[in-house]
């Protein structure tokens, strides 16, 4: 597999909707039923096919009052059931005692609110996440609290009794391997110099490589790029938190790093680790501005695939089996409003 390092600024994800999201459970289709029966349920659904709607508490502007006329108004209109949700990104608040998540008037509320959802046939779930509701916060401890796999991999030859001892990965929090969380920005304006260091093994996969399968570094291949100071040591040293920059060039054109082949080599799949990325990415997805191209004359390109972004620091793709002696990964450079993505390797 193709392998482009590259390093990148991490956050953790987020979660804001503001409106009701209408959610429909499907219908339950007796196949007994008449005709009639089922014109019947479709005019007038049993509750458990009518919808459910996702219902955010927004930064504790919060009353029984409200409470009260959000569920009966759902009553009203057919809705039969709520994913609770608390939150309060960028939220002004508007009564006169917000109640803070996890307060005793907070647990007043909540619990008003699960005996009338009750009374009034709902069904209620809540959002359990980090940082947000629930499995986040200084009342969990560490070894109770959700987690993330990591790993470091090591050739071994086959056939034979191996004895080593086999590098620990990471036991930095952040979302992918050792990239760290950022000390700035949206979800973290504070310091965050003291970071918790937790680490402990799940498991040991052995794998067997396919015959005549090479590590990229093996191969040798020489780096290029259109501005910056890369090597094949930097980019292949598996450390996904160091980065150096990749010049960005006039908008509209492409800056891109390539790997060069002494003979053309077969990839069907990439991954790329890079691009700084805004918190709120995930509700309007990364730009299209990168692509996978192979050329055997580094002149003409054809290509391969396009690179979609994400909030995951790592993307990978599948492509069909191509050949070329040259690959690139390209930018397109973006207007600078729009170029929230630019390359860090």
């Amino acid at each position: 597999m193709l392998t482009l390092r590259i390093g990148k600024r991490n956050y953790l994800p987020l979660l804001l909707l503001i409106a009701l999201m209408i959610v429909p459970t499907g219908c339950n289709q007796n196949p007994g039923s008449t005709d009639s029966q089922l014109e019947a349920d479709f005019q007038n659904p049993p509750d458990n096919a009518r919808p459910r709607v996702w219902w955010h508490w927004m930064n504790g502007n919060i009353t029984k009052e409200g409470i009260q006329k959000d569920l009966e108004w759902m009553q009203r209109v057919g809705i039969r059931g709520f994913h609770n949700f608390d939150a309060n990104l960028f939220t002004p608040v508007v009564v006169e005692n917000p109640l803070v998540f996890m307060t005793a008037e907070w647990k007043d509320a909540f619990r008003f609110t699960t005996e009338l959802a009750d009374s009034l046939g709902f069904e209620m779930t809540i959002a359990g996440s980090p940082g947000w509701s629930v499995t986040g916060g200084p009342w969990v401890e560490a070894q109770d609290a959700m987690k993330k796999y990591v790993w470091t991999e090591t050739l071994v030859e086959g056939g034979q009794v191996f004895k080593g001892v086999l590098p620990q990965p990471s036991d930095l929090p952040g979302n992918f391997q050792n990239i760290r969380i950022e000390a700035e920005g949206l979800l973290f304006p504070g310091d965050n110099s003291e970071v918790l260091h937790y680490y402990k093994d799940a498991m040991l996969i052995a794998c067997k490589l396919p015959d005549g399968d090479q590590a990229l570094a093996d191969l040798n291949p020489s780096v290029r790029t259109s501005g910056g100071n890369f090597n094949l040591a930097f980019l292949t040293d598996g450390d996904l938190n160091t980065t150096r920059y990749l010049e960005p060039g006039n908008v509209g054109e492409e800056f891109w790093l390539q790997y060069e082949f002494d003979s053309p080599q077969t990839f069907k799949a990439m991954a790329v680790v890079g691009a700084n990325h805004s918190a709120l990415e995930q509700f309007d997805g990364g730009k299209k501005n990168r692509r996978l191209l192979v050329s055997d004359d580094g002149v003409n390109f054809d290509e391969v695939c396009l690179i979609p972004g994400s909030i995951s620091p790592q993307n990978t793709v599948a492509f069909p089996a191509s050949t070329g002696k040259i690959w690139r990964l390209a930018y397109e450079t973006l207007p600078p409003e729009l170029d929230r993505y630019s390359a860090m390797f």
